[in-house]
């Protein structure tokens, strides 16, 4: 049984590793190709915190003891403010931990116009303090953290800031064994832990709706699977809901604890294939007019080391809420349906407050838009995801994903009409780094990359990077971009665009369709190994040389095509054009004329160059 399992693995795995080909990004972007700015981070950073002030126009980022705070739009350095070690008494926790003393920041919330509000480690002792935004820097009102803070930086803690109330989840020890969603504020709300072994993802607002009593936060997470058996993942992936108007029970049962909260299994996954996918990594929300419009953008990972992102609607995640059977309880519900949000939870039946606390989980489970199946799978590792609403030259709106990958990249991927389309690779780095954070500032149309070095700010609407011709620019299919009839550039009203399609024929011959390319001339030693690069920028088109209208083999390597020749002779001579196709679409890239002539024979290449070649040419016997 157990190999059978293994072979259907693979066989998945396979499979999908050769479907990956139909998620390739299109274009890989560097900073040669695209506007970064970077901002150093002091100290060891380990964990970065990221936040958007007012405006849009700066930013705060909390990491190390440090909390900065920067102004985009000037060239004024950052200004910092200090959170102290708490003193060199070692940790009872983890008395061999080097930097048991620190105040790593892990909470960042405005708290109102006046305050920030941030929380960090403190040596394994966290702690809040709210700081000044104006003037910034100073401090203010300080509060113990254990149970809304994380004591390490390792711990995932996610919070929303509501109002003048915190709702966090994170351990009230520092043993781990202590989660669960509390609130801070007037109307504190502070259950019993949670026994069972769970992280916590990501935590958002589900309104604010017509009536603010309904108002809901939902709270994503992962929890070790009851199933044991062999085939079953270990980690299964929840929603779960509190009210906001949620003050708790009686005094004879739910007591300061919630009323409101239950859970439901988020699906993901392709039955028909038995690939599933447990494990949420990161969640990102695309707000609509309309609250239950709302899109909940779910990436999962796998224990193939596989990734998906699956898409849910807020109505939808209510639906199951308000409607679903819960798990193991089949009597008759009560006339008042346990976890409908009410004005005065102190006031619920006894009856409805005893379902809420022995059969919390919903039976059915919330399933993805469009028929329950993954916007995208991919072989790749994806860490983060943050999603953006772009409208482009036609007047609709685009949704656009960013996903960070391990080495650093930034995949910038379209979603048009549950089709995946990855755009571009993003390398915000010049070398493999390890993404820390992500922030999307939507109005200013940039992102930001956090590492443990630095800051990179992206702009999202730098667009030279896709060419200088209307094609190329109309074929990148990227909302944020379109054509002028002069360059690629910012999307406008006037711009001309196919994000739909990327179809070509929406240029004309007066937009800059075709620049013609420059023959370059070269003479050859006969019986001379020689070749010709030709550059591939989109790894969606087809690249084929052609020597006198004869097509010859493409050696592909790392961003080139190579046509390779073994001895010149005069057979050799002619022209060759390196042409591409895409979408219906052909161009030369680039041509050259050789021609022999008699001399001693060698590689006409640099020594790197000659090198490679060499090794190519052996590998190709």
């Amino acid at each position: 049984m157990v190999r059978f399992y293994v072979w259907i693995s693979l066989t998945i795995v396979f499979l999908f590793k050769a479907a990956d080909s139909n998620l390739t990004p299109r274009v890989r972007l560097t900073e040669k190709e695209v506007n970064f700015r970077k901002w150093g981070l002091p100290g060891n950073t380990v964990r970065t915190e990221l936040l958007q002030g007012p405006q849009g126009n700066s930013l705060y980022v909390g990491g190390h003891g440090k909390l900065l705070y920067i102004k985009l739009d000037t060239s004024i350095l950052p200004e910092e403010v200090d959170f102290p070690k708490r003193g060199d008494k070692k940790s009872s926790v983890n008395p061999t931990a080097s930097n048991n003393c620190d105040y790593d920041i892990t909470t960042l919330h405005i708290a109102n116009d006046s305050h920030l509000l941030v929380c960090g480690t403190n040596g394994y002792h966290p702690q809040c303090h709210f700081v000044n935004r104006k003037p910034f820097g100073s401090f203010g009102e300080s509060i113990a953290a254990e149970g809304i803070a994380p004591f390490s930086v390792t711990e995932r803690a996610p919070s929303v800031y509501v109002g003048n109330e915190l709702y966090a989840a994170a351990n009230s020890h520092a043993n781990g064994n202590s989660l669960a969603i509390r609130r801070l504020g007037l109307r504190s709300i502070w259950p019993d832990t949670n026994k069972k072994e769970q992280r916590y993802v990501s935590m958002v607002l589900s309104g604010p709706r017509e009536d603010p009593v309904q108002d809901r936060v939902y709270t994503f997470l992962v929890e070790r699977n009851s199933d044991t058996r062999p085939e079953a993942d270990i980690w299964t992936s929840w929603v779960t809901q509190v009210c906001a108007a949620d003050v708790g029970g009686t005094k004879s049962i739910l007591q300061k604890s919630w009323t409101s909260r239950l859970s439901a299994r988020l699906s993901c996954g392709i039955p028909e294939k038995r690939m599933y996918f447990n494990r949420l990594v990161d969640v990102a929300v695309l707000k609509a007019e309309r609250w239950n419009d709302s899109m909940v953008y779910a990436l999962f990972n796998n224990s193939w080391g596989m990734s998906a992102v699956c898409v849910y609607t807020m109505g939808d995640i209510d639906r199951i809420f308000t409607t679903s059977k819960f798990r193991g309880y089949n009597d008759n519900l009560p006339s008042a349906r346990p976890g409908v949000c009410v004005k005065e939870s102190t006031k619920l039946p006894s009856e409805v407050l005893r379902l809420i606390k022995d059969h919390p989980e919903m039976e059915s489970p919330v399933e993805p838009v469009r028929g329950g199946g993954p916007l995208m799978v991919s072989h790749r590792y994806y860490r983060h995801i943050r999603v953006d609403g772009v409208t482009g030259s036609d007047g609709r709106r685009h949704r656009v994903l960013f996903l960070s990958l391990e080495s650093g990249g930034v995949h910038k991927v379209l979603d048009h009409d549950g089709e995946a389309f990855i755009i571009a690779e993003l390398q915000p780095f010049p070398n493999k780094t390890r993404i820390l954070n992500m922030l999307l500032q939507s109005s200013q149309r940039k992102l930001y990359v956090a590492s443990s070095s630095e800051v990179v700010e992206v702009d999202l609407k730098s667009c030279q990077g896709y060419g200088d011709q209307c094609v190329a620019c109309v074929q990148a299919r990227d909302p944020y971009c379109s054509w002028d009839r002069t360059q690629c550039t910012s999307a406008s009203r006037n711009g001309i665009q196919d994000v739909e399609q990327g179809n070509h024929a929406v240029c004309t011959n007066t937009d800059g369709v075709a620049s013609p390319s420059r023959s370059k001339a070269q003479k050859i030693f006969r019986w001379s190994k020689h070749y010709l690069e030709c550059p591939m920028f989109s790894s969606h088109a087809q690249y084929v040389w052609k020597h006198n209208g004869a097509d010859k083999e493409c050696v592909r390597t790392e961003g080139s095509c190579l046509l390779l020749i073994d001895s010149m002779t005069p057979e050799h001579d002619g022209s060759y054009e390196c042409v591409s196709s895409e979408g219906g679409y052909s161009s030369t890239v680039v041509e050259y004329d050789l021609e022999t002539e008699s001399g001693a024979g060698g590689l006409v290449a640099s020594p790197l160059a000659s090198a490679c070649l060499l090794l190519l040419l052996a590998l190709l016997g």
